[in-house]
């Protein structure tokens, strides 16, 4: 069966994802970085939230290991392996669950005391304080768009049929 054109949309799409995968990933360790006097309200936040920067810090090696099996599954789309399917499966499964946790954290952890910074803030101060809330949130929805999608599609019937194992030849 030839390859369906969801399956290399797909593991093409995987394959980008994993790279921008590592650029945010070494965004995220040079704002480790960030030396303690920034102005950064985020750094602000992160350095004054032991909670928050723990979180910073497990999400990293989870976001590496994310990539590799994220380049990993869209290789195995485009090889029309059954793996690659049942590891875009899980993939998509673990980027929504971490997505909702992530979105969560978030707003525990940064949005709200950015809103709570602001309130007592007023001009484009404020103002940036309460865009930068309201963007995240959005782009945390945004987020979860590609993995919903590869699950749905993973599940569509010509994937299913186009990645089902052979058969053992009969005797």
């Amino acid at each position: 069966m030839q390859r369906p054109t969801s399956a290399t949309v797909f593991g093409i799409l995987n394959l980008v994802f994993a790279g921008f995968g590592l650029i945010g990933i070494v965004a995220s360790v040079g704002l480790l970085m960030v030396k303690a006097n920034s102005d950064n309200p985020v750094v602000k936040i992160m350095q004054e939230s032991p909670g928050f920067a723990l979180w910073f810090k497990i999400c990293i090696p989870l976001g590496l290991l994310s990539c590799g099996v994220l380049l990993a599954a869209g290789i195995g789309l485009l090889l029309v392996k059954p793996w690659g399917r049942l590891l875009s499966i899980g993939y998509a499964i673990y980027a929504i669950v971490f997505g909702i946790a992530g979105m969560l954290v978030n707003f525990l952890f940064l949005v709200r005391p950015m809103l709570e910074q602001a309130k007592g803030k007023s001009g484009p101060e404020a103002a940036g304080a309460i865009a930068g809330a309201i963007g995240g949130s959005i782009g945390g929805c945004f987020g979860m768009i590609y993995p919903i999608l590869l699950l749905i599609f993973m599940f569509r019937p010509v994937i299913l049929a186009a990645f089902r194992p052979p058969a053992p030849p009969q005797v």
